[in-house]
C-alpha cells in the first residue's frame, strides 16, 4: 500500500452521544422534534448540513439547527465520544506499512481536537476535514484534495477505510480502493461495494500482510 485513509465517525471512533445530544440539544431549542435512537444512528457519516437539509428542507433554518448544534458540539459534544476497541493497536500495526491519513466529511476543526483527546492523532501523517462553511463536505471532493496535496503517483495503491456508503463513492470516485468498516454505522447492504468488508479492526493488518 502507498497510502491508508480513514474515516473518523463510525471507524474510529464513536460519535453516537456527543451527536446524538447535540443535535436534540438544537431541535429542542427551537421547538422542533427530536428523532429517535435510530434516526440519530443515521446521521452518523453524513455532514450534518445534509442530513439537516434532507430532513427539513429550509435553508434558514438549517442553518439556525447546524449554529445551535455546534455550540454544543464544540463546547462538549465532541468528546462524548470513544474509541472502538481494536483501533489503537490496528493503527500501531499498519504505521509500518504505509502512510496513514484522516479523511472525514467532519470539518477539520473538531477533528484535528478529537484525535488529539483520544491520542491517535500520532499515528497520522496528515488530517483532512471539510471546512465549517461546508467546503469539501462531499467526501469524493475531499479525498481527491487529499490525493492532489499529497501528490501520490498515477496508479498509486491507495485505500480509504470507513462505514458508509458515501465512503464506498468516493473511494471509487478516485480510483482507490473501498474497504468496508463492519462495526460502524452503515445499514445492512451499506457496504456491498467495497473492496472487502472488515468485521473488527484487527483484520485490517491481516489482510495487508497476506
Amino acid at each position: 500500500m502507498d497510502a491508508i485513509f480513514f474515516d473518523l465517525d463510525g471507524t474510529l471512533t464513536d460519535p453516537l452521544v456527543g451527536v446524538a445530544r447535540s443535535i436534540a440539544f438544537a431541535l429542542e431549542s427551537l421547538g422542533l422534534p427530536v428523532p429517535d435512537d435510530a434516526e440519530m444512528r443515521a446521521f452518523i457519516g453524513p455532514p450534518i448540513q445534509v442530513s439537516m437539509r434532507e430532513r427539513f428542507g429550509d435553508e434558514a433554518l438549517v442553518e439556525e439547527i447546524v449554529r445551535r448544534f455546534r455550540v454544543r458540539f464544540g463546547d462538549v459534544g465532541m468528546y462524548e465520544n470513544v474509541v472502538y476497541p481494536g483501533v489503537p493497536e490496528m493503527l500501531a500495526q499498519l504505521a509500518s506499512t504505509a502512510p496513514l491519513f484522516v479523511c472525514t466529511s467532519k470539518p477539520h476543526v473538531y477533528a484535528g481536537p478529537i484525535l488529539r483527546r483520544f491520542r491517535l492523532d500520532g499515528a497520522f501523517a496528515r488530517v483532512y476535514g471539510s471546512e465549517l462553511d461546508g467546503t469539501r463536505a462531499d467526501k469524493r471532493e475531499l479525498l481527491a484534495h487529499a490525493l492532489a496535496q499529497e501528490a501520490f503517483a498515477p496508479g498509486a495503491r491507495i485505500a480509504l477505510l470507513g462505514d458508509r456508503d458515501l465512503d464506498v463513492r468516493a473511494a471509487r470516485a478516485n480510483g482507490a480502493l473501498a474497504w468496508g468498516a463492519a462495526w460502524g454505522y452503515g445499514a445492512p447492504g451499506e457496504l456491498a461495494g467495497a473492496d472487502h468488508v472488515f468485521e473488527a479492526p484487527h483484520e485490517v493488518p491481516l489482510l495487508i500482510a497476506r
